[in-house]
């Protein structure tokens, strides 16, 4: 039956047949804690005040009957089984009864030592398989509803971008999702740009103690030596050399009486900080809470390292807009000046020489030309910064797609000239008319002709074309040059790409500002090269 006596509870109001009842089960070899009850009042006196493992119940009861008892315990939540002992002739009534919540039933005629023990091993059993059937079921359904409440946690602690929230949010979360009294977090400070920061959380019930800030500073305390995964109960607490450092000083009533904590690790598994509970509401923490716990810091881990990175982008995205500034007005007014005195020093040199230009004339000239090559890279590095920032803005109107490749051609006459090649004009769909800002579109051509005549060798040629692909006006610039290897061409039209750093000069950002430039168009750009027979790029905009 069982390694401790059952206790039973035997409601009959004749006496001669609970004598039989009681002598069955002594025969039988029952150990047995027995009540005796003869009317359904006292039957539920017994049931009410004392754990009753079975009931031996006739139907026939001063007060009522047998169905009155079942009713009324199953309504007090009372989960012992019931053995219905029948009259000669009651069978029918018996199995109504089981239908309504009796276990079992034995004829009063029948009851004999070995039916009754075989009817209470049979109903002790049966009510065991039942109470661990919803022992299981009801741990399967918290661990349900914690596994949602997990889902739900992780999403909110994935909204909060701000270190100190985050931690605070994981704080609150962890406490609620485990039903702790006191929760607390720590992020480890890392380098010289990031502080260490911890997040406490309290429930109502402790936050209202007069004594919360001495169980404040246990848990920081028990926090700051606490870089693994553990799961601690008040014995092992105070054997825990971890613990005995912290807790030597605090009062025994501040003393945790359960103790969970899981790491919080980085990108790199370094443990980056961690989460630790202390005090389950409900008795100690168990196996499950630690598995939980682990699996919210492992989604609070990675919602610190984004959050980190996050702040990282808008702290260089902050220094990249202090230098634009830097570069947009400090130093573009003083090379406006610089731009205008050396105008105005050339032409009074050319006074002082009637008209003709010696060695102080060239030497202005060259400095007028530096000035416009760092006048050139700081609108680039604008327009770069724009692009980045979405900000480009082009007032597209219709423009005649041939006009725009002649004037392109002639703007870059002059450096092929001076780089000993030709640019010419390809098949040309002159009459087709395209939405362009033209001052922008123009510049997409003299950063991509600029690019080409760059790399195209004395004698080569750059060719521009136009012509019509769908709804779309493809423009073409083809050079003579030595082709793109294939590893470099996804990487042409990134920011600051250059295929050689050593032997190319300007800054890398001529492509991709004309990329910029054809995207902001809602246009596209595509590029096609082979080793030794040159490169075509291509970018179309909406007719």
């Amino acid at each position: 039956m069982s390694h401790r006596s059952v206790r039973l509870l035997v409601v009959d109001d004749d006496t001669v047949d609970r004598i039989a009842i009681l002598r069955a089960l002594r025969s039988g070899r029952v150990d047995a804690e027995i009540r005796e009850a003869d009317s359904v009042d006292s039957a539920l006196a017994v049931l009410y005040e004392q754990q009753i493992d079975c009931v031996l119940l006739d139907f026939y009861l001063p007060g009522g009957d047998g169905l009155a008892v079942i009713e009324a315990a199953r309504k007090a939540k009372l989960t012992a089984p019931f053995i219905m002992l029948t009259g000669q002739g009651d069978e029918s009534l018996a199995v109504d009864l089981m239908k309504r919540g009796a276990a079992d039933y034995v004829p009063k005629n029948l009851l004999t030592p070995e039916r009754l023990v075989q009817s209470l091993r049979y109903v002790l059993r049966l009510n065991e398989a039942e109470r661990r059937e919803d022992e299981a079921r009801r741990a399967l359904s918290r661990h349900a509803n914690q596994l949602a409440q997990l889902t739900e946690a992780t999403l909110r602690i994935h909204r909060s971008l701000s270190l100190n929230e985050l931690i605070q949010r994981t704080t609150d979360e962890a406490r609620a999702l485990l039903d702790a009294n006191v929760a607390v977090a720590r992020l480890a400070a890392r380098g010289v740009t990031q502080r260490s920061m911890t997040g406490v959380s309290l429930s109502e019930e402790y936050a209202a103690r007069e004594d919360r800030d001495g169980i404040r500073d246990i848990a920081l305390g028990l926090i700051e030596r606490r870089s693994t995964s553990v799961r601690l109960t008040d014995d092992e607490i105070a054997s825990d050399p971890t613990c005995a450092d912290v807790l030597s000083r605090a009062p025994a009533e501040l003393h945790p009486r359960s103790l969970v904590a899981a790491p919080l690790r980085g990108r790199d598994g370094q443990c980056i900080g961690s989460v630790q509970l202390l005090d389950r509401r409900d008795g100690p923490f168990v196996e499950s809470d630690e598995v939980l716990l682990t699996q919210l810091a492992q989604s609070a881990s990675v919602a610190l390292e984004n959050a980190r990175l996050y702040n990282e982008a808008q702290a260089a995205t902050r220094a990249r807009d202090d230098l634009l500034a830097i570069v947009s007005h400090d130093l573009r007014n003083p090379l406006n000046t610089i731009a205008i005195t050396a105008s105005l020093l050339r032409s009074d040199l050319l006074q002082r020489k009637d008209g003709e230009e010696d060695d102080a004339v060239q030497l202005v000239d060259r400095m007028d030309r530096g000035i416009q090559r760092m006048t050139r890279l700081i609108e680039d590095l604008l327009d770069a910064s724009r692009i980045e920032a979405g900000r480009l803005v082009v007032s597209p109107r219709v423009e005649r797609g041939g006009a725009l490749v002649r004037e392109a051609l002639e703007a870059a006459a002059s450096l092929a000239e001076a780089k000993g090649c030709r640019v010419t004009q390809g098949p040309l769909d002159a009459g087709l008319e395209v939405l362009a800002d033209r001052d922008r579109v123009l510049q997409v051509f003299s950063n991509l002709l600029g690019n080409a005549l760059k790399f195209t060798p004395k004698g080569g040629v750059v060719s521009v074309s136009l012509c019509r692909v769908a709804d779309l006006a493809r423009f073409s610039v083809a050079d003579t040059g030595p082709g793109i290897p294939p590893e470099h061409q996804p990487h042409l039209f990134d920011r600051y790409w250059k295929a050689s750093q050593e032997s190319r000069t300007g800054a890398g950002l001529g492509l991709y500002i004309a990329r910029g430039i054809v995207e902001a168009h809602h246009g596209t750009v595509a590029v096609e090269s082979t080793l030794g027979h040159g490169t075509t790029i291509h970018f179309s905009l909406p007719l």
